[in-house]
């Protein structure tokens, strides 16, 4: 039973009860201290003084009252200082130690329940200072950690559900066609064709999304490090490009340029090549017609080598640029075009980007244009 009333107390009972409990304490100490460094000293000046007025009674000295009388004026100004310094002391103590202490202690208990907003208002610049200092900063930061956990906890669950359903389309339509023909819908060698062409189709669309899925994985944890090397950047871009010459010839893919090609950037060749792969790869997945033009532009911009592809697509609305980079994320009026995005291209090229200490930002201006800063070698940003 008492265990059942302890577990059941109020929270806010809690903390006025281990509020209350401090000050007394806190309190207790104050009075011993003020009794021990300033009311003994006194009393016992008192005695003393009181043990010589007494002795010289005693000893028949005759009575003085000049000396007699400045003796008893100087025991009740003793008296006098003795309680004006333990009411100041008490008061300093009380707005030095006790007050700040108090809201630690409260502000503490509030964290055992999730409340960060207590607040310790004591400022000064001795040790109770820095403790209120210290206390301040990892309050502020565990507020900060819970509520980023809290983000994170909401993106993983909407990451996963994007995981459920870019998975299930392909193997919902694998599971169909194989129904199919093990019941012999397939009534024509071409029909049973048709089934397994778009089975093997379904089969490559699950294989790239779990390639894809775990390229974005290693990435947003960290565990691939891009090897940044001083490379001329316009002919990193157009050696990519011509080993895709071919593929895109047959998309009808044309590319201009417009390139300065003096610019030494920072670069891991390796990794960058998947940037220009997927961004060719979003042009021609949402594209609305049967060919697309490309504009490649790399020109200095500061220390950087601002880096731009635009394409001349249908775009994206202004109010959903700034969602692109973000994992799984599809407008609708792209997952209406097209069935095959997995919503991880742009956000692979984001951490990508990241990973060179590169800065990343969309426009759209008739069509997608997609800006990348891409830190320059050392020495190539002089003038």
């Amino acid at each position: 039973m008492m265990e059942t009333e302890r577990t059941g107390t109020p929270p806010e009972k809690l903390h006025q009860d281990g509020s209350e409990s401090a000050k007394s304490i806190l309190q207790h100490k104050v009075v011993l201290n003020a009794m021990l460094f300033i009311c003994v000293p006194s009393f016992l000046c008192i005695a003393a003084l009181l043990a010589l007025f007494i002795y010289a009674r005693l000893r028949g000295i005759p009575f003085n009252p000049y000396i007699d009388g400045l003796i008893l004026l100087f025991i009740v100004l003793i008296l006098f200082v003795s309680v004006k310094i333990n009411i100041s002391f008490y008061r300093h103590m009380q707005k030095s130690i006790m007050i700040p202490l108090q809201q630690l202690s409260l502000a503490a208990h509030a964290i055992q329940y999730g409340n960060f907003n207590i607040v310790v208002d004591h400022y000064s610049h001795d040790e109770i200072g820095e403790v209120c200092n210290a206390f301040r900063t990892m309050q502020l930061y565990l507020k900060n950690s819970i509520a980023e956990r809290a983000m994170a906890m909401t993106s993983r669950k909407i990451v996963f559900s994007g995981i459920a359903h870019d998975l299930r389309t392909p193997l919902t339509t694998i599971m169909g066609y194989t129904e199919a023909l093990q019941l012999g819908m397939a009534k024509t060698p071409e029909k049973k064709q048709q089934y397994l062409a778009s089975i093997a189709s379904c089969a490559d669309d699950l294989s790239r999304l779990i390639d894809e899925l775990s390229l974005y994985n290693k990435l947003s944890t960290s565990r691939v490090i891009c090897h940044p090397r001083p490379a001329n950047f316009g002919s990193v871009i157009r050696n990519f490009i011509n080993e895709d010459r071919q593929y895109l010839d047959t998309r009808n893919v044309t590319i201009t340029y417009d390139i300065d090609d003096s610019l030494i950037a920072m670069i891991d060749e390796k990794e960058f090549q998947r940037v220009v792969f997927n961004l060719l790869s979003n042009t021609i997945k949402y594209r609305e017609k049967d060919s697309s033009n490309i504009r490649i532009s790399i020109r200095k911009n500061g220390s950087y080598a601002e880096f731009s592809f635009k394409d001349d697509g249908p775009g994206v609305p202004q109010d959903k640029l700034p969602h692109i980079f973000e994992a799984f994320y599809r407008t609708d009026e792209a997952r209406s075009r097209t069935s095959n995005g997995s919503g991880l291209g742009l956000a692979i090229v984001a951490e990508i980007i990241t990973a060179h200490k590169g800065r990343y930002h969309a426009l759209c201006d008739g069509g997608l244009q997609i800006i990348f800063d891409i830190p320059l070698a050392e020495g190539s940003s002089e003038e």
